[in-house]
């Protein structure tokens, strides 16, 4: 059973806590989406030829390379994958009740760590390696990833788009066939926007990252600013545990 906590702190330390939102609207789902996508052309452009979201894409290179035998090639995209695992062990790990004790609102606290992240990296020089910019904005986002993963009722991701999109055609076909599904059709129509939110920090960033160099990571932190503020006045973080 389910109950919902208030004041972490006094929660039961043998609880085990379930995932803790800050917010589920589409305006911040927008905001942290856009993002998603600017970051991922950032690295892949500006860093290297790697993602700092998209896992998939990283896997995928680094079965390529391997199979071509390209080893340094290959090994260019395993510390982006450890760096986003180590990134969600985080965010999991703040979800406990002793972390919680001090730090109530995770979710507040990772979107505002990849926001200060962000900045801090947009002030490197081009000398700075590519491997631990990259590593440090894996990190956050998967942190973000993990702390931000409701679209109203739905679920979805906001650094990568393969899921948001089948739900999108999932949503449109079973709001239009066999007959008309107001419900399902709202749903179509978040997922489409939050896809077309990806597409544009996409492109943002493939407009930005070249002239900009690392100053256009200003652009993703502003967006994670505007999502983080509106989630702060909100102030509708709770936590739930099982008994």
């Amino acid at each position: 059973m389910a109950t919902e906590a208030e004041n972490p702190s006094i929660a039961n330390p043998d609880q085990v806590p379930v995932q803790v939102y800050s917010d589920n609207s589409i305006e911040v789902a927008a905001l942290l989406t856009l993002s998603g996508g600017f970051l991922d052309v950032f690295t892949y452009v500006g860093h290297g030829g790697v993602f700092a979201n998209s896992m998939t894409g990283n896997v995928v290179f680094l079965g390529m390379y391997t199979a071509q035998g390209d080893w340094q090639q290959a090994m260019h995209h395993i510390p982006p994958i450890i760096a986003f695992l180590i990134g969600v062990f985080i965010a999991y790990r703040m979800h406990l009740p002793s972390v919680l004790k001090y730090l109530p609102k995770p979710a507040l606290t990772c979107l505002g760590f990849e926001i200060v992240v962000l900045i801090a990296c947009s002030f490197l020089s081009d000398s700075f390696p590519d491997i631990p910019l990259v590593l440090a904005i894996s990190l956050v986002a998967a942190m973000q990833n993990s702390s931000f993963t409701k679209l109203e009722q739905w679920t979805y991701n906001s650094v990568m788009t393969t899921g948001n999109l089948r739900r999108f055609a999932e949503a449109f076909f079973r709001g239009t066939m066999p007959s008309r599904n107001p419900v399902a059709l709202r749903e179509a129509r978040l997922f489409g926007f939050v896809c077309v939110c990806f597409l544009a920090g996409a492109i943002l960033a493939a407009l930005t990252t070249k002239p900009m160099h690392d100053y256009a990571l200003f652009i993703p932190a502003g967006t994670l600013l505007i999502a983080f503020v509106i989630c702060w006045r909100r102030q509708k973080a709770k936590v739930l545990y099982f008994k």
